[in-house]
């Protein structure tokens, strides 16, 4: 991944994370506003719309306890009603009193929620309260004409017409009628809030929970990107640690980290009076190769060299590049006069090597070998390296393309 990509991935990554924090106040915000939505109507329902069809039975109660006394007034002969005529009147006064106290406790329990609540129950509550008001005159000119008949009868004035009782009875009926309507419109409206407070509250807790998939879904979209770009940066860091200690041309460790390992394969030898072997190696006449035939035609001798001593050297064996044309291997546990013939196997694999050219010439190149051991009394890392060097210009001496044991 490029450091622009990278940084473009960054960028992304960042904005999401914004993005994701950002829905997540928006949809705790939304969440606790419709919430405290929901709890205030669910107050309209339980304080209002619940307690206003409590208010309304005391009405309906004394209502029909009026009409009870109206019937048992019209029921009674013309010669007892002078009997119980001031009791009757005395109950129906009564009566209508605790008619007109519980249509003032009503109101005063629907006024204030005219301007309080949801819009709809403050709607409701304006309506009630007229219809109130239309019921309580009715109630009162009822009321009334009741009082005015039973003052006729207390004076005398005989037995009331048939047409007046009906009358009374027609208005009685029409009143309690109005009564009970009213009740089952409340009751209704009631109904249909809970309904309506259990459908927001259904809608807010769907899209809650779908909002916080949407945000779930953005969060794993995140992660992935995250995933990937650490991906890319743990490759980046492992080709950065690779090219430090090799060379990528012949994917042989390089010449810093060659000493390195070699520093500890002579430490490991010494300590455990194990012997160990270098081979220091260069391509014959390559400062030619690359005059005639060109750097690419030089690079790939070099690429194949790099490759053939990978697959002929053993997991223990060390393997790299010094520069140039130059390479050594280090033998670990392991006599100089053992690895010749794996030397001498490289050399003739690569004397028989051909390399084609995009002309389709064909050209072979040799390699010179020189070998020593290390001496665990005496010879320091130098001190070897000067062998091996010292093998290798005995084999270029003898004309290249062989491999030297050195010698004391």
């Amino acid at each position: 991944m490029s450091k622009s990509t990278n940084t473009n991935a960054n960028r992304y990554i960042f904005i999401i994370a914004f993005a994701i924090a950002a829905l997540i106040l928006v949809n705790g915000g939304f969440a606790y506003w419709q919430m405290h939505k929901i709890k205030t109507e669910f107050e309209d329902v339980a304080n209002k719309d619940l307690p206003l069809v409590t208010q309304l039975l005391p009405l309906i109660d004394r209502q029909f306890e009026q009409t009870l006394l109206i019937e048992k007034l019209h029921q009674q002969s013309h010669g007892h009603q002078g009997v119980v005529i001031r009791t009757l009147e005395d109950s129906f006064i009564r009566t209508g009193e605790k008619f007109d106290t519980a249509l003032a406790t009503l109101k005063e329990f629907i006024v204030p929620l005219m301007s309080l609540g949801q819009p709809e129950t403050r709607a409701e509550m304006i309506r009630v309260n007229l219809l109130l008001e239309q019921i309580g005159k009715e109630h009162q000119q009822y009321h009334d004409q009741v009082i005015a008949m039973i003052d006729t009868i207390k004076n005398g004035g005989g037995k009331i017409p048939a047409q007046v009782i009906r009358i009374l009875n027609e208005e009685e009926k029409e009143l309690r009628l109005e009564l009970t309507g009213l009740r089952d419109q409340v009751q209704r409206f009631t109904q249909q809030s809970v309904i309506a407070v259990d459908k927001h509250e259904s809608w807010v807790i769907q899209g809650v929970v779908l909002f916080t998939l949407f945000v779930y879904s953005l969060g794993t979209i995140m992660l992935f990107m995250m995933y990937q770009v650490m991906q890319h940066r743990q490759k980046a860091v492992e080709e950065l640690a690779y090219f430090a200690t090799h060379d990528p041309l012949t994917k042989l460790i390089n010449r810093r980290y060659f000493f390195e390992r070699f520093e500890e394969a002579i430490n490991a030898a010494k300590r455990h009076q194990h012997p160990l072997s270098i081979c220091v190696c260069d391509l014959d006449h390559f400062k030619q190769i690359n005059d005639t035939l060109g750097h690419q035609a030089g690079d790939k001798v070099l690429a194949s060299f790099g490759e053939l001593l990978t697959e002929v050297k053993r997991p223990e064996d060390i393997a790299g590049r010094f520069g140039g044309d130059e390479f050594v291997l280090c033998f670990p546990n392991t006599h100089g006069k053992d690895i010749v013939h794996m030397v001498e196997r490289i050399r003739e694999t690569m004397a028989k090597k051909e390399f084609k050219l995009a002309d389709n010439k064909r050209f072979s190149v040799t390699a010179t070998f020189g070998i020593a051991e290390m001496d665990l009394n005496s010879r320091c890392q130098e001190s070897l390296f000067e062998a091996a060097d010292n093998a290798l210009y005995q084999a270029k001496e003898k004309g290249r393309n062989t491999v030297v044991l050195y010698q004391n």
